[in-house]
């Protein structure tokens, strides 16, 4: 049985939800990969915009607010993907995570700042994104997915 992108969902949304929190990386970078680097005449005044916006003391809040729940909606949508798929590979590390997950919205809804969300990354790596990737490939290997 080949491994799909279904398999690899859970994996591959820890690994983008982990992203998001290098806050400030996320602010300082915005849309510099291409879009800002390729001077578009149509996209850059809006993203200029928008990227001084994110970076300004007094609009900062409400892309913070816009951040969070990204956050808070990625780690859901890992509880669904982990409750739904690795309880028979090992309910007692989805339980964790469940709880875990659970913990760490609270205190992402509590985040007053970018740095406050920066800081909470260390423990989505630790209590999330390892133990789903352990179980993610126990869960290959008890389906006897072949990965190349």
């Amino acid at each position: 049985m080949p491994l799909t992108l279904a398999d690899i969902t859970p994996v591959a949304l820890c690994v983008a939800t982990q992203d998001l929190f290098d806050a400030k990386r996320f602010q300082s970078n915005f849309c510099d990969n291409i879009l800002l680097r390729t001077k578009d005449e149509y996209l850059e005044p809006s993203l200029i915009r928008i990227k001084r916006d994110l970076n300004s003391s007094i609009t900062e809040k409400k892309f913070l607010e816009g951040h969070k729940t990204a956050i808070i909606s990625n780690i859901d949508k890992i509880i669904g993907l982990v409750s739904s798929r690795y309880a028979r590979v090992d309910l007692k590390s989805t339980g964790s995570v469940v709880a875990e997950a659970k913990e760490l919205i609270e205190r992402i809804m509590l985040a007053n700042s970018f740095e406050d969300v920066a800081k909470l990354e260390p423990v989505f790596r630790s209590k999330i994104t390892l133990p789903v990737y352990s179980m993610f490939i126990e869960y290959l290997k008890m389906s006897k997915i072949q990965v190349i």
